[in-house]
């Protein structure tokens, strides 16, 4: 198991990853860690594999993937330390003024930072905010809307490639909360908050996907990586004596496939997990749109691990159909897991696999 020299703890990351492909820190944590006072009660948030969690046990700790709460608990766990409050919403409900510092990876998307700035300016206006990420994934505009925003604001030097930034002054977060993004599709209206992929525009893979969904069939249909409920929705409404499963590690995603359910007047059951760990019945169908990214990291590993859960949760004539960029290497995993693996789709940029036991 890996030891953080910087700290002495044994950390893993959840899911497991090769240690060439992922450590649970960086750079930028090590970064965080010299620069912060360790004795302020803290706020933590984006800390994807309970490094932050672990080094500075017993404060309150948000992250938007199911996988992230497990492996700061798991991580805490194994180097007995309290492990953190972890807040159940990213609008910081329970964030109070004891709240001296708030620690941030910063999020691949700046609508999403933005929306987290909003609501601790809203709840910790005097609080300092102290930013974190590795330097070549914080881009140059980025740096400049906060200097412009916020009333305190320093950029400390690069070290061992991560970047630091330190704010305070909040008041003008106020003003950049960007707001829920939607669309309507085929009569159906979508909603999703700042945080969720394509959530101001339909995914063009799920787009493809929806000339292959089939129509009027029975059992139990669950759609495995459900985004904001575009394909789920879809199959609902194309199925109604069927039951629909919908799941996602993104707690922002499943908060708006419930809404965007909800709204459009659908019935769908949504869950929080990973992978299917919060669906344990025996499936007829599964409908994929698996992702590619892990953050910043390109890999395959999620997709995989979406695909042999499939297999061994498909009843005795259970199909899954994929939607897969053409570039993504997934044509042999899938026919070595599958009886019979046909691509259906001429499209010319994604893959449309039917696999079937």
């Amino acid at each position: 198991m890996p030891q953080w020299q910087t700290t002495g703890l044994s950390l893993q990351c959840y899911p497991q990853l090769p240690e060439h492909v992922s450590l649970p820190w960086d750079a930028a944590d090590d970064y965080l860690l010299s620069e912060i006072d360790k004795a302020a009660f803290s706020l933590i948030l984006n800390d994807r594999h309970g490094a932050l969690a672990t080094a500075l046990p017993g404060n309150l700790w948000w992250s938007d993937s199911f996988c992230a709460g497990v492996a700061a608990q798991r991580n805490c766990d194994r180097n007995g330390v309290a492990p953190p409050e972890i807040l159940s919403s990213p609008n910081l409900e329970k964030a109070d003024t004891e709240v001296g510092q708030v620690l941030i990876r910063i999020p691949k998307q700046k609508e999403q930072l933005a929306e987290q700035l909003f609501h601790i300016a809203s709840r910790l206006p005097r609080a300092q905010v102290l930013l974190a990420g590795m330097a070549k994934h914080i881009p140059i505009p980025l740096l400049n809307w906060l200097e412009a925003t916020a009333d305190q604001y320093e950029q400390l030097p690069v070290v061992r490639k991560a970047r630091l930034i330190r704010i305070s002054g909040l008041e003008k977060f106020l003003t950049s909360h960007p707001g829920f993004r939607s669309y309507s599709i085929n009569q159906l209206q979508f909603s999703a908050p700042p945080g969720v992929f394509c959530g101001d525009r339909p995914d063009p893979g799920a787009l493809v996907m929806l000339k292959y969904l089939p129509a009027d069939t029975k059992g139990i249909i669950c759609d495995l990586g459900c985004g904001n409920g575009i394909l789920a929705m879809h199959l609902a409404r194309a199925n109604p004596q069927a039951a629909i499963i919908a799941t996602d590690d993104s707690a922002l995603a499943v908060s708006a496939a419930r809404k965007n359910a909800e709204d459009n007047n659908i019935k769908l059951d949504v869950r929080h997990g990973n992978v299917l760990s919060a669906v344990p019945e025996s499936l007829d169908l599964v409908v994929c749109n698996p992702p590619f990214h892990d953050g910043h990291k390109q890999l395959t590993s999620i997709a995989e691990e979406m695909f042999r859960q499939s297999r061994e949760r498909l009843s005795q004539n259970g199909r899954m159909l994929v939607v897969a960029n053409r570039h993504l290497p997934y044509t042999k995993t899938l026919k070595r897991l599958f009886r019979q693996t046909s691509l259906i789709s001429d499209d010319r940029r994604f893959n449309i696999y039917d696999c079937r036991l």
